[in-house]
């Protein structure tokens, strides 16, 4: 069953890196015991065809995670437009 979550995270990452070792959005805390898969999201969204230019193209990093509250989680890092946002993106277990 799959949940959607869609909320800003506070996430720590490996050595200073963007590997996720723990995260936390509004009262819940979890550690990252596995990482499941991870995979990168360049597309364009719902945009309409002629609005598709660089300046519209997504940049996420995506990561599946298994952590030790026993749910599965899938998170991505925003790198669009200069900024660096964490997303808790929905719930997949």
């Amino acid at each position: 069953m799959t949940h959607f979550i869609g909320k800003p995270a506070r996430v720590e990452c490996a050595s200073g890196g963007t590997t996720p070792t723990a995260l936390a959005w509004n009262d819940t805390t979890v550690k990252v015991v596995k990482i499941l898969s991870e995979w990168q999201d360049f597309g364009f969204g719902g945009t309409h065809p002629s609005a598709r230019t660089w300046r519209t193209r997504r940049h996420r990093n995506y990561y599946r995670l298994l952590c030790d509250d026993g749910h599965t989680y899938e998170i991505y890092l925003d790198r669009g437009s200069g900024r660096r946002e964490w997303q808790v993106y929905r719930q997949v277990d």
